[in-house]
């Protein structure tokens, strides 16, 4: 899915204690339920902040969510000691985002590095990223 100009996807990873009631109550759509528990969501941008801060109350340390958009990727982390790290991509911290995407989810730094490729192959994530950033289409056997 490709969103609109003034939305974001985010794939809600170790929030399980935040109810699809109150993301819709947000005005969040779920557009997806993997089996894991994680959601795929359609935040509009009205709703980015609060959306965001209940991410920040629920998610489980040792987590990180994101939400994708034309001109942003921000960034939530949550470490395993508890600490917040909120990060809007830029080419000044695309290597410490990078990291923090490596010690949590376990991939390698060669892998995280370039952001929107990392994103792309996950299927979620690939149409935006190839609409918004121009990264080429996954190569077969690399999604995640």
């Amino acid at each position: 899915m490709i969103p609109g100009p003034d939305q974001y996807l985010s794939l809600l990873m170790g929030a399980a204690t935040l109810s699809d009631a109150e993301l819709e109550a947000l005005g969040v759509e779920i557009l997806e339920r993997f089996r894991s528990g994680v959601r795929g969501l359609l935040v509009p941008a009205e709703s980015v902040e609060p959306y965001k801060q209940r991410v920040r109350e629920r998610m489980t340390p040792g987590f990180w969510n994101d939400l994708v958009g034309s001109e942003d990727i921000f960034f939530l982390f949550k470490l395993a000691d508890g600490t917040l790290e909120e990060l809007t991509l830029s080419e000044e911290n695309r290597e410490t985002i990078a990291a923090l995407c490596s010690a949590l989810n376990g991939d390698p730094l060669e892998r995280t590095r370039d952001i929107p490729a990392y994103f792309a192959a996950n299927p979620f994530y690939r149409e935006a990223m190839v609409a918004y950033y121009g990264v080429a289409a996954e190569r077969p056997g690399t999604s995640s």
